[in-house]
């Protein structure tokens, strides 16, 4: 068992750290288009004249892919809700007679298909509970957790985390200091005192090397990022990897 003197926290990155998306079977657009179907049998079901569905998803493509183009300029927060409305406006809707809550349910968010947990995850995430780690969710995500909570049951993580936050709940995205900075206040852990593992160089690195994290950077066979100068504390290949890292820093504390 691992000793946690030093290190109290460890927090991931989701999408390609613990959850490995090389076995995907559609790309984003697709993946999208049986949601919207469900969105748009619920808004026309409401009472509301929708043009063709067809019409309908591709508005919503255009608005997913205009409001990242935003974010990214200053590493605001995609929200998942801030689309669909700019999304029912594009397609001429009156936006004051839509439950946006109702309409994010009826979206109905699963675990997209060929997407699973690497084969160690849960073997690593149950070593660091037993070790007694605090263990933090960081993912730049519009969704709200919520919708991403659906997913962490389907591949039975969801108890594994004491924090978990998105992009889309926080209003900031990796790497603005922000998002992290919320993930540690909720779990009262001190930057110095802990580890961010993510895949994304110039986004889960970055960001947690600014914020004063020991910053491991997960690189994975199927993944090409260039680390462009960033400069991560570790590197690993697989999640399995981390626990003999931890194991050193306890013994440098």
């Amino acid at each position: 068992m691992l000793c946690s003197a030093r290190i109290t926290a460890v927090l991931f990155d989701l999408d390609d750290t613990l959850i490995d998306w090389s076995g995907r079977l559609h790309n984003f657009a697709d993946t999208a288009r049986p949601h919207i179907n469900n969105l748009y049998d619920c808004l026309t079901a409401a009472g509301h004249t929708l043009p063709e569905r067809e019409t309908l998803f591709q508005q919503y493509n255009e608005a997913v892919v205009q409001g990242w183009e935003k974010a990214k300029k200053n590493w605001s927060g995609v929200n998942f809700g801030r689309v669909l409305i700019n999304t029912f406006i594009r397609i001429g809707l009156d936006v004051t007679r839509i439950d946006l809550d109702a309409a994010m349910q009826a979206y109905d968010w699963q675990p997209i298909p060929g997407v699973r947990p690497y084969a160690d995850t849960h073997t690593v995430l149950q070593a660091l509970k037993d070790s007694g780690y605090k263990i933090g969710l960081i993912t730049n995500s519009m969704y709200p957790m919520w919708m991403r909570d659906v997913e962490l049951q389907a591949y039975n993580m969801l108890d594994y985390f004491d924090a978990r936050v998105t992009s889309g709940d926080t209003g900031y995205m990796k790497p603005h200091p922000a998002i992290y900075r919320r993930a540690l206040k909720m779990m009262d852990a001190a930057p110095e005192s802990s580890v961010f593992v993510g895949d994304r160089p110039a986004n889960d690195i970055a960001g947690a090397n600014n914020t004063g994290m020991i910053s491991v950077w997960m690189n994975p066979p199927h993944i090409e990022f260039d680390l462009n100068n960033i400069k991560p504390d570790y590197t690993i290949t697989a999640l399995s990897e981390l626990l003999p890292i931890l194991e050193k820093l306890e013994t440098e504390k």
